[in-house]
């Protein structure tokens, strides 16, 4: 009687596992670009096998942390355009992996993930980057921020933190950029100088 009990158990077990199964994605591919003076990218994959739970979406992580909740089964910043910024490559001032899960039911329930791809952070042209150096002081940063470009006139400088977020946008007077309304932490700081995007890590301390 036992045994039978037993046997029972597990079958039920089985038969509930394989209907409230959560499948994750398909076929996850990456490749990561760049055409002066801009990062292109193009992150796309195949939707689950079929599952007796209700597909929601997709959830877009970078490392372990949440990107997105998106419905498609692209994201993708390129030439003729995309669903997605070029901010996606801005992560942490390096490389990351990305993994893409499931979501299913109301209540948001995530797969596992199968496959990983690795961005290898921000590409620039050498050419450009000998052509266009930053000279950043002091740095760290505190209140005032001298920015210097060989001689070449900055026309625009936009502050991203860590996550990605743009958090400070000047056009600079004479080099000089306040950052006084930034936290303490690093940064990356992007600088448009002849129609061309150079960037380059800032520290801010208080």
């Amino acid at each position: 009687m036992k045994k039978a009990t037993l046997t029972l158990i597990v079958s039920i077990t089985i038969i509930l596992q394989s209907f409230g199964q959560l499948n994750p994605i398909n076929n996850l591919n990456w490749e990561h670009w760049y055409v002066c003076p801009n990062n292109y990218f193009n992150l796309n994959w195949e939707p689950p096998n079929i599952s007796q739970d209700t597909l929601m979406g997709y959830n877009v992580y970078r490392n372990n942390e949440l990107y997105r909740f998106q419905t498609e089964t692209i994201l993708n910043h390129e030439e003729y355009g995309g669903n997605c910024g070029e901010d996606f490559v801005i992560y942490n001032f390096g490389d990351f992996w990305i993994h893409v899960t499931a979501v299913y039911n109301s209540t948001y329930l995530e797969s596992n993930y199968n496959d990983s791809a690795h961005c290898g952070g921000f590409l620039i042209g050498i050419d450009e980057m000998k052509l266009y150096q930053l000279n950043l002081f002091p740095n760290p940063a505190t209140n005032i921020l001298t920015i210097k470009s060989d001689n070449k006139t900055i026309d625009e400088i936009q502050v991203y933190n860590f996550t990605g977020q743009c958090v400070l946008e000047q056009r600079p007077s004479n080099n000089v950029f306040d950052v006084s309304g930034l936290k303490s932490g690093m940064y990356i700081i992007e600088c448009v100088i002849d129609n061309k995007i150079i960037r380059q890590k800032l520290l801010v301390q208080r």
